[in-house]
C-alpha cells in the first residue's frame, strides 16, 4: 500500500464514506478533503523530522500507533469527531499552520472550520498508524526514507525530501523565503516528493490568499485523488 492506497484504496474508501456521512457532503468532496489534507500531513511530517530535530518523536509517535486495527473501525472513529490524541496529533504536524489549513480546506470543501478540525483529528491517527505498519514492513532507514518511499520511490524519493524540507523551510518553520523560481520548478517536475514539496510550499506561503490556496489544494489533491 501506498499514499495513493491510504487516499482512494480499501483505507481511504472507508474514510471517504464516513467523512460524507459526518459532514454531510459527498463523496467526491470527501474523496478531495482526503486528498488534499493527507499529503499535507506527510509533507509536514517530513518537514519536522528533517529540519526542526522531531525525527526522534515522531517515530516514537508513529511506533505508538503502528497497530492496525485502527484500519477496521474508521466508521465508528469518524462519529466520534476526532479525539484528544488527533487533535495533538494535527497541532505537532502543522504547529502554527493549523488553523491556515483548517480555515482553508473548510473554505474549500463548503464545510465548517470545526467539522475540518474533527475529519483532521480522525484522519491524523490513521496516517500515524499507515506509516506504522510500513515503518514495520521496511529494512530500516529514518523517517525520511520512510516517507519517500511512500511517496512511491524509495531511496530516490528519500533524497528528494531534502528539497520538500528545504522549500516547506520557510513557511512551516519561520525562515526566510525560498525563491518562487525553486517552488515553481519542484512544483512542475522531478519525484513525487519534490512536487508534494512546491506544492505544499507554495500553499504555505503567506503571500498566497485564499484563492490561490484553495487551487494548489486542488493540485495537492489532484495528485493523488485519479
Amino acid at each position: 500500500m501506498n499514499l495513493t492506497d491510504l487516499v482512494t484504496g480499501g483505507v481511504g474508501s472507508k474514510a471517504i464514506e464516513a467523512i460524507s456521512k459526518m459532514t454531510g457532503v459527498s463523496e467526491s468532496k470527501a474523496k478531495w478533503i482526503v486528498a488534499a489534507a493527507v499529503p499535507l500531513m506527510i509533507a509536514a511530517l517530513n518537514y519536522n523530522a528533517k529540519n526542526k530535530g522531531q525525527s526522534e518523536n515522531i517515530d516514537k509517535a508513529i511506533d505508538q500507533h503502528s497497530g492496525g486495527g485502527i484500519f477496521d473501525k474508521i466508521g465508528d472513529l469518524f462519529g466520534q469527531g476526532g479525539s484528544d490524541d488527533g487533535n495533538k496529533i494535527v497541532n505537532h504536524m502543522f504547529g502554527q499552520n493549523t488553523e491556515v489549513v483548517t480555515q482553508n480546506i473548510a473554505d474549500k470543501a463548503g464545510i465548517s472550520s470545526a467539522q475540518v478540525t474533527g475529519v483532521l483529528a480522525t484522519l491524523a491517527p490513521i496516517v500515524m498508524s499507515y506509516l506504522g505498519q510500513q515503518k514495520q514492513a521496511s529494512s530500516g532507514g529514518g523517517i525520511g526514507d520512510l516517507i519517500g518511499s511512500v511517496l512511491g520511490g524509495g531511496g530516490q524519493q528519500g533524497a528528494g525530501g531534502g528539497m520538500l524540507g528545504g522549500i516547506l523551510g520557510s513557511f512551516l518553520g519561520g525562515g526566510q523565503e525560498e525563491p518562487a523560481q525553486e517552488t515553481q520548478q519542484a512544483s512542475t517536475g522531478g519525484s513525487m516528493t519534490d512536487m508534494l514539496g512546491g506544492l505544499a510550499g507554495s500553499f504555505f506561503d503567506k503571500s498566497n490568499d485564499g484563492q490561490s490556496k484553495g487551487n494548489i489544494l486542488d493540485s495537492i489533491a489532484g495528485m493523488f485523488a485519479k
